[in-house]
C-alpha cells in the first residue's frame, strides 16, 4: 500500500489549525453565525485585533475559512460543513 506523503502533509496542517483554544473558539462562533465580522470576533473574545488576526490567517491557510470583503470590513466564514461537525462534536465534549 502506498501512502501519499502530501494527503498526510496537508492533514498535519488541519489538525495543527485545530490545535489551539482560541482557533477552535473563533470556529465555534462562526459555527453557530453562519459568517462574522474580524471586529464581532474581537469583541466576543476579548482579544486584542492583531491576535485574532494571527489566528484568522492560521485557519485561512490551513483552508478551514474564508473571508469576504464588505465595504471596509472581513467577514469570515466555515468552508466546509463538516468542520461544523467536529466543532459541534468538541462543544460536546
Amino acid at each position: 500500500m502506498e501512502l501519499d506523503y502530501e494527503k498526510f502533509e496537508r492533514a498535519a496542517e488541519i489538525f495543527k489549525a485545530f490545535g489551539d483554544p482560541t482557533r477552535l473558539m473563533i470556529l465555534k462562533l462562526l459555527a453557530d453565525n453562519g459568517s462574522m465580522c474580524v471586529c464581532k470576533i474581537i469583541e466576543e473574545l476579548k482579544k486584542p485585533q492583531p491576535t485574532i488576526s494571527h489566528h484568522l490567517n492560521i485557519l485561512k491557510k490551513a483552508g478551514i475559512v474564508k473571508a469576504r470583503k464588505e465595504g471596509t470590513w472581513n467577514y469570515y466564514y466555515i468552508v466546509n460543513d463538516k468542520v461544523k461537525e467536529i466543532i459541534k462534536l468538541v462543544d460536546e465534549l
